[in-house]
């Protein structure tokens, strides 16, 4: 029996790496939470209270300048989803 590889699979149901999907998931709800009012309970809780080893924004900036995009392009929902969009071809 032949082994089928990831990428193939991958390739045929037009769908990136699990962690481009990871991504955009990630960017989709920081644009998501971003656009909210400023005292809303998803946006208190982007600020850090204590220090674990990997906070939640140090990746989302990093994916954000993978990506290239800035904080302050969530405001525009319909362009941030366009600019974003890396998990499927």
């Amino acid at each position: 029996m032949d082994r089928i590889r990831n990428r193939w699979i991958r390739g045929t149901a037009h769908v990136r790496c699990f962690g481009d999907k990871v991504r955009e998931a990630r960017l989709r709800w920081f644009g998501h939470v971003q656009r909210r009012d400023s005292e809303h309970i998803g946006r208190r809780m982007l600020r850090p209270r204590g220090r674990p080893k990997r906070r939640f924004m140090d990746v989302v900036k990093e994916d954000m300048k993978l990506v290239g995009v800035r904080e302050e392009e969530a405001e525009d929902r319909v362009r941030w989803r366009q600019m974003i969009r890396c998990g499927d071809p």
